[in-house]
């Protein structure tokens, strides 16, 4: 009532409002949200948490006779038939220790699967001449018919050597409407004896080296600067980042035990963070999957032969899988 009072005399003295405190301005952000996609304030109120919100966060307009109060419409719980950008507002709202997306057990049937490079992005090269574009194709059609065999829908990227930067591929995973989404690369890295599998999920790199394979991987993007603060703001506040990090963990396990038998001295590089900007720009958990290293003269001997190809595909199917399992 106190600060009802206030506020009404800071209307009559056209004084500036007093700062939001932080409950108010969350709500303030929530209820812009409702507004642009048709988000009932109810379902707001919900997920920002109505024990925060009082009348007096509103100005009420001046009257000759006492104001009465409108009668509350009851909350509905926030739910997972709610349209996708409704859905996506409420996950915004709601404090990132009050929500997890594993509650709504939301099942994984379309994977999106991106061969690297193509057309004039000719990726890496090996010293006998193999490319790394040709590779990674090979590899996800292995992977694409390995996935509709167990029942799941899959969608390429690309089906052939063609030029299509990183925003179309991000484009077309959205407007499928992915599940997931797994973007096959070969890595070159230096001694050249060195080998490994590694595994990438958007945020922040500190690592001179990934900022390096980050610039590299980025090339042909679509992208221009006037997009810079959008992709910035992904990278840093990305609500798919746990899901992410879930997807590279299954991912990168499933390649190291799958491949190890045939190359023991294949090094596990981890699961790492990286601002690759194919990962920043799509709406659903993805990961950049470093297969194998082009630039080692074993790991491309390797690549040359269909078997050490159609091994990796099944693993990434493996990993698919079992990320899968958890969403069921």
């Amino acid at each position: 009532m106190k600060q009802a009072v206030e506020d009404n005399l800071d209307v009559i003295h056209d004084r500036l409002p007093k700062p939001l405190r932080p409950g108010r301005r969350r709500l303030q952000l929530a209820l812009r949200w409702s507004s642009r996609v048709g988000l009932p304030v109810a379902v707001i109120l919900a997920a920002v948490g109505a024990s925060q919100w009082t009348p007096a966060t509103s100005r009420p307009a001046i009257q000759a006779g006492p104001a009465v109060a409108a009668p509350q419409a009851p909350i509905p719980a926030i739910s997972s038939t709610l349209p996708d950008p409704a859905r996506e507002a409420v996950a915004s709202a709601v404090p990132s220790h009050g929500f997890a997306p594993g509650v709504l057990a939301l099942a994984v049937r379309r994977v999106i699967i991106d061969a690297g490079h193509g057309g004039v992005s000719v990726g890496t090269t090996a010293a006998n001449g193999i490319e790394e574009k040709a590779l990674t194709l090979d590899i996800a059609q292995r992977m694409y018919r390995r996935m509709i065999a167990l029942g799941y829908e899959a969608v390429l990227t690309r089906r052939s050597d063609e030029t299509i930067s990183l925003q179309e591929r991000a484009a077309i995973a959205n407007e499928r409407k992915g599940d997931v989404f797994v973007s096959i690369h070969l890595n070159s890295i230096e001694p050249a004896t060195a080998r490994g599998i590694e595994t990438f999920y958007v945020g922040p790199s500190d690592d001179p080296e990934l900022d390096a394979i980050a610039e590299r991987e980025n090339q042909h993007s679509g992208y221009s600067l006037s997009d810079m603060r959008s992709l910035l703001d992904k990278i840093f506040a990305d609500a798919r980042r746990d899901e992410s990090r879930r997807l590279a963990h299954a991912v990168q396990d499933a390649l190291v035990s799958a491949m190890r038998p045939t190359s023991p001295a294949l090094t596990d590089r981890g699961v790492k963070k990286a601002p690759f900007v194919v990962l920043v720009a799509t709406a659903m958990p993805a990961v950049l999957a470093e297969v194998s290293c082009l630039s080692n003269a074993d790991e491309a001997l390797r690549l040359n032969t269909p078997d050490y190809r159609q091994a990796i595909a099944e693993a990434l199917v493996a990993g698919v899988t079992s990320f899968a399992r958890t969403h069921g």
